[in-house]
């Protein structure tokens, strides 16, 4: 009799009626209507987020997650080392939570906000600031930690483990393999922040893909989803004012219930400290 395979890894020669049908991915809602079946984030699934620097990867990414936390109930992992916990990231989510900007926040505002924080975030720091892949996996789930999403940002600023004799893309693979079967063991959703390679400055105003990360082409092949975010303009030429306005691409989704290749407007509405989607009202 055959051996029955379990998923999620099946392993030598098996018949198709000995596999268990794979489990049906549930899409977590974000936040944001106008992306619902269009893009959408789920758990057990690798995603890939890039963008020249500046232009806003962190925060946009960071309220999508806390929309999500929100709207699931969700346990987030953030290990961020060039955003620092206290004061920017706090001041962020602070800020989603109450939908103005921390300093008009009331005292009540203020507690309401940092239990939601306490109940739903965590944050890996490294004592030395040399974090690794093997010790973000271990201290994610220190002390039977239950997580829902792990957010690495960014990417560059993990130490590298790659052997002496190895090349740059065959570590890269390694790394994206180990990375996804965490996120399907766990049954949370993996996401990488990172940036792309420098290039001549005539490619600046352009909107960087998966292909565009530094180290591999596996960037783009190997995750389950992938997003870029780009701003055209920072400020008004001619008056001056700030520009909120920016862009996120769905560059690529592995599984058709996460949606498929789009671009959606967004801004940040200064008034609320969230971005929405460009056709809401401010």
């Amino acid at each position: 009799m055959t051996e029955i395979i379990q998923f999620p890894s099946p392993a030598g020669l098996v018949a198709l009626r000995d596999l268990p049908e794979r489990p049906e991915l549930k899409a977590w809602y974000s936040g944001f209507p106008n992306w619902r079946h269009k893009m959408q984030l789920a758990p057990g699934t690798l995603s890939v987020c890039t963008g020249h620097p500046g232009h806003g990867k962190t925060s946009l990414m960071a309220n999508v997650w806390f929309n999500t936390a929100q709207n699931h109930d969700l346990g987030i992992v953030v290990a961020t080392f060039e955003t620092h916990p206290i004061p920017v990231y706090r001041k962020l989510l602070r800020q989603f939570h109450a939908g103005c900007p921390q300093a008009q926040m009331t005292d009540e505002q203020m507690h309401k906000a940092d239990d939601f924080l306490h109940d739903h975030y965590r944050f890996l720091l490294h004592p030395e600031e040399r974090p690794n892949l093997p010790w973000i996996f271990e201290w994610a789930l220190k002390g039977g930690n239950k997580l829902d999403v792990l957010v690495i940002d960014p990417w560059n600023r993990l130490e590298s483990q790659r052997h002496k004799d190895e090349l740059e893309t065959e570590y890269i693979a390694s790394c994206l393999i180990d990375l996804r079967l965490f996120a399907v063991r766990n049954n949370c959703h993996v996401q990488i922040i990172s940036h792309p390679a420098k290039r001549d400055a005539r490619y600046r105003n352009d909107v960087p893909n998966l292909e565009d990360v530094s180290g591999s082409k596996h960037w783009d092949n190997m995750p389950d989803q992938g997003f870029s975010i780009h701003r055209d303009e920072f400020y008004d030429a001619k008056t001056h004012a700030r520009c909120w306005d920016a862009s996120i691409h769905h560059l690529k989704s592995r599984f058709e219930e996460l949606g498929y290749p789009m671009v959606f407007d967004v801004r940040l509405n200064p008034k609320t400290c969230r971005f929405e989607t460009a056709d809401t009202p401010v």
